[in-house]
Parts: C-alpha cells; structure tokens; sequence
C-alpha cells in the first residue's frame, strides 16, 4: 500500500520533460525545492486516496482518481509556463516565445482532454449502457407462483424491536460506554433466524483505550419473547469501527488491493465463531455495472482471511452478496430493461423497487437467504404491486415474479395494519412478502409508538385482509381461520385447506380460547384439537366433556382443525335436533300486532 502512495505522488511533478530540461539548466536549486513541494503535495493526495478511502489499486481505480490529479497538473502547468514565458519576453524575441509557448499549450489541451474524457466515462457512458445494467443480475421472469414456507421460516421480530432488546443486554458489557452496536443484519445460525448485532467502538479515543471489540449480540428473529444473548467473550480486533492497520476494510486491502469492495455482513458460524464476510465484484464497463464476483471471510480475532468465488464460500454465509448490490440489480431490471429512452418517456413495461434504500432478507422455501423487494409503477404513490424480485444471497441467482400484478404491496399491507390498530395507535414495520398456505401474505410486525412490539399481523395480499396474534402461532391460526372461513369464496382457500375428514368420538376437554369466537375441543384418543366457529356453529356452545360428537373438519396437518360443520350425538339423542328458527323483524311484529287490533275492533 504505501509503495502505492510513493509512486502515485509523482503524478504531481512537472510531467513536461523539456521543463525538466530547462529548469535543470537555468535554476537546479530553485526547480529541484519547487519539484519537492509538488512531491510533497503529491504524497498528501495519494494518501488520502489510496490509505484513506482505499481506493483499489487496479488500474481503472487509479485512472480514475489520479486521472483527474494528472488532467489538472497538465492545464495549470501548461498554462503556467505559457502565460509566463509571454510576460518576460522583450518585444523582439515575442514571436519566437509565442511559437515555444505552443509546447506548454500543447500540454494544457492533452490536460483538458483527459479531464473531458473522465467526466464523459463517469457521466455519459454508463447512461450508454443502460441495456447491460438491466441484463447484469440476469434476472429471469417468471409468472409462477413461490413455493409455500412453514411457519418455522417466518421472521416476525421486526428490526427495530431487535435493537430495542439488543440495547438492554448491551449494558451488561465490561466497559460498556467504549462500545456502540453496529449494523444489525438478519442470519441463520444452526437452523435458526437471528438478528445479529457486532459490537463496535465508539470513537477513535475509544478504540486507543481499549484492546478490542468484545462480540456481538444476538436476538431470535422468530420468538419475540425470546431474551437477547450477549456473547463477549471474543477479542475482535480487525472491526469496520478501528483505525489504521485494525480496519477491517484497510486489512482486507494489504491483501487484496485490486478487488472492488462492496459491503460486508457480520455473520457468526453455527459454533457462534465471529466472522466478517465482505462482498467484493468486478466491473464490466469502466467503473460502472458492478458485477457480484464472491466474498472474503475474514476473522476479527485473527486476522485470518480467505477469498471465495460466488457460490463457492461457506454454508453458514447467508449474505455473499450484498443487499445493495442486489438492489441496484432490481432498479436497473425494472427501470432500464426496454432502454434509456423508454425509461424516461413511454415507460412502456416500466417498474420500480418500492424502496430506493433496503431489501428484506428473508429465509425461502428451501432454507437459503433472499433478498426481496416488491416493484411497483413508476412515480407512483400507489398501494399496488406488479411484482417482486427475489435474489438468493448465497448463489446470485435472481427471478423476477410477475404473476401478482394488483396485488398489495409492502405499503399497502402497512397502510392496512395501520387502520386496524388506529384506536391504539399501533403501527406496521418491515412488511415481508412470503407464500403462506399457497397465498401470497405480508407478514407485518405491529409496533407501539415506543418502538416495542405488540402484535404479528398477516395481510393476505389479494384482499388485504388481516388477521393478526399477540404471537406467530397465534397469528397464523388466526389467518388459517380466515383462509378456511372468512373470506367468503373458495377463489381463497389453499387445496391444502379443503381436505375435508370426518372424525368422531367422544369430548375429553373443552376450552374457551382467548377470543371469544373460537372453541376449542380435544377428543378422547386424538392428539390434535378440534376448533368450533361459533359465529357458523352456535351448538357449539353447548359441548361438554362426554358428549359424542361427529365433526367434518378442514384437515391442514396441523395441530388444531377448523370445524365446518358437526353434530353432537349426545344431545340429538336426549332431546332431538334443534330446530331452526328466525326471528322476525319488529317491522314484521308490529304490523301483525296491527292487523290483530283491527280484527278485534271489528
């Protein structure tokens, strides 16, 4: 690195050799100090860039930071020496120096031209290649719908109540006011979601004190009443918040000066062993259109590091490449697939992330981390989605799912949540989009105005119905229930949710569940329980441990079954069926109550 910073700094020096030549000859001792000073400078500048924002030292990296050092030094030096050479000419000797000053003119234009050709390659070129930015994350359209995930792949801990709990457990650390939490990223360890947060220092004086980063902590990412694990007994010290060669950026360098450097992901193994995983890419076109390349793992405590190609890293990575690369991939796909200028008038099958900001990472149906936002219609403030893109973070593979057109989006799902809880003023975070029971479902944590979270709602996508639970179990038989009865059309109901099975038998236990509609029921024998709908089923109310009961029940092999229709044989056999009767409406009543006053008056 710094024989980096040595070399790059000569881009400062005089670059005319006949100035060379010249000042040599004329004033050694003058020229020899003024080509220091410029060294001086030189060194200055190539610091900052290449020890400072670490710039990678390839060659496209260079041209096109100290490109612009050597166009400028080209146009002040040419025209310096121009402009000079002309004022200390005597009036004989005018024609000949305006015919030297050609030279240094010469150098100012090669200067100008160089200056221009950066900004065009930054500016106008990647405006050129709009048609390959849409092609780089080859993503592939597809109309098909998303396998369906079990209740165990649902995140439900939204981030912001992930930190909420984080920040209580990060008291307990030893020196707690050297430290901050960094980044908190959602991660699979040993078959589990957690969010993960390392443990940073706070400022540079923090980071002199002390000896190094302790850890990180831990939050489930599917329990919300699960407790945040504070695990510090690591020596981390090559961590994104130190300072010189401790760097994690600045360490990957000294190895790796020439790969272009994305993001990293803080990502324990299944052991809980810290590592950091740093995605880097190359570019297909100057230094435009990232393309993912792979991933350095690097270990905090050692220092050890190790580069993979994409695919190619660890099973415990989850984030090979990162969310905003990722990101950049659905942009690009939406905005530009049918060209620049389509883009910015007819806009003909354009569409767009309905975030400029984040991706979600979610767990998908086999058990690898996406990336997913949903797309929606150019400038729109809209509640409609026209589809969402998925980019497994392991691999890069990225699909385009079209068939969802008119569906809910991520805001509308929140706007939905929002006005079901308006009286306690709750609110919706984080929307997640998954195939719940073959139904495309917004799965929205609901938080307080204190951030602390209250509720898990489910949003089914096509209606914008909500079901919702203090819990994720809660919250998915809740929306099993509306999936099976609610909805009112059988357009709704997952196959899944129509195997219909007749079981009978004889009432072990009845129990008032927490919502007042709901019964549930458990039968000698069974080991799943039998949930009765009262508002479709009012006998229900009358079961008693030992009556005989026959039930037609929604079969979804889980362990409660929705109840469509049943029929207690005890109570038939005592005193007969109930019989069905309406009331009649007191419009009805009062209008017999008149005809039977004026039949007795006559």
């Amino acid at each position: 690195m710094f024989f980096w910073i040595l070399i790059m700094a000569l881009s400062c020096l005089n670059l005319n050799p006949r100035e060379w030549i010249r000042g040599l000859k004329q004033m050694p001792k003058q020229w020899l100090i003024s080509q220091v000073l410029r060294y001086g400078i030189g060194l200055v500048l190539s610091f900052i860039i290449i020890y400072i924002f670490l710039v990678d030292r390839s060659l496209t990296g260079f041209l096109n930071t100290f490109g612009f050092i050597i166009a400028i030094n080209l146009i002040v030096s040419g025209f310096f020496q121009a402009t000079k050479g002309l004022s200390t000419a005597t009036k004989k000797k005018k024609v000949q120096k305006l015919k030297k000053a050609n030279i240094p003119m010469a150098q100012a234009g090669i200067g100008i031209a160089l200056f221009i050709g950066l900004i065009i390659m930054n500016v106008v070129y990647p405006l050129t290649i709009t048609q390959d930015l849409a092609n780089l994350g080859e993503i592939e359209v597809s109309t098909d719908s998303i396998d369906s995930v079990t209740e165990e792949s649902v995140r439900s801990v939204p981030h912001s109540y992930a930190r909420y709990k984080s920040e209580i457990v990060f008291g307990n650390i030893e020196n707690y006011s050297f430290y901050e939490l960094g980044e908190s990223a959602i991660q699979r360890i040993d078959g589990e979601l957690f969010w993960v947060s390392p443990i940073e220092y706070s400022s540079v004086w923090r980071w002199i004190r002390a000896d190094s980063a302790p850890g990180y902590v831990m939050v489930s990412a599917e329990n919300p009443n699960a407790e945040a694990v504070l695990v510090d007994d690591y020596e981390m010290t090559y961590v994104p918040s130190a300072f010189l060669g401790d760097n994690l950026e600045r360490h990957i360098r000294s190895v790796y000066g020439d790969v272009i450097l994305i993001d990293y992901s803080f990502e324990p193994d299944d052991e809980g062993n810290p590592y950091y995983a740093y995605s880097y890419a190359y570019y297909d076109h100057y230094r435009s259109a990232p393309k993912a390349d792979g991933v350095i793992l690097v270990d905090p405590v050692s220092g050890e590091m190790e580069k993979y190609d994409l695919g190619e890293q660890p099973e415990f990575i989850d984030n090979a490449i990162h969310y905003s690369l990722a990101l950049d991939y659905a942009y690009w796909f939406g905005t530009y697939s049918n060209g620049l200028l389509n883009s910015i008038f007819a806009k003909e099958g354009v569409h767009q992330p309905t975030s400029e900001e984040e991706m979600i990472g979610v767990i998908g149906p086999d058990g690898n981390m996406y990336w997913m936002i949903d797309h929606m219609r150019p400038n729109q403030e809209s509640n409609a989605m026209v589809g969402f893109t998925m980019v497994n973070a392991q691999t890069g593979e990225a699909t385009y799912y079209a068939g969802t057109s008119g569906m809910t989006n991520a805001r509308g799902a929140r706007d939905a949540v929002n006005r079901s809880f308006q009286r306690e003023q709750w609110e919706g975070t984080q929307p997640v989009l998954y195939s719940i029971y073959d139904n495309y479902t917004w799965v929205v944590p609901v938080v307080d105005q204190s951030g602390l979270m209250r509720e898990i709602a489910m949003v089914h996508a096509e209606t914008s119905s909500v079901a919702t639970g203090t819990s994720r179990e809660e919250a998915f038989h809740h929306y099993r229930q509306m999936l099976a009865n609610d909805l009112g059309t059988d357009d709704y109901i997952p196959t899944n949710l129509l195997e219909e099975l007749e079981m009978e038998g004889t009432v072990y236990r009845v129990s008032q569940a927490s919502n007042a509609r709901y019964i549930q029921v458990l039968l000698d024998g069974e080991s799943r329980v039998l949930e009765f709908d009262i508002t479709g089923n009012a006998a229900a109310v009358f079961i008693q441990p030992g009556d005989e009961i026959e039930a037609t029940v929604n079969d979804t092999g889980e362990s409660v079954l929705p109840v469509l229709e049943f029929e207690n044989v005890t109570i038939d056999d005592e005193f007969g069926e109930i019989e069905e009767f309406e009331l009649e409406d007191e419009t009805e009543e009062e209008s017999s109550e008149e005809t039977e006053a004026e039949t007795s008056e006559e």
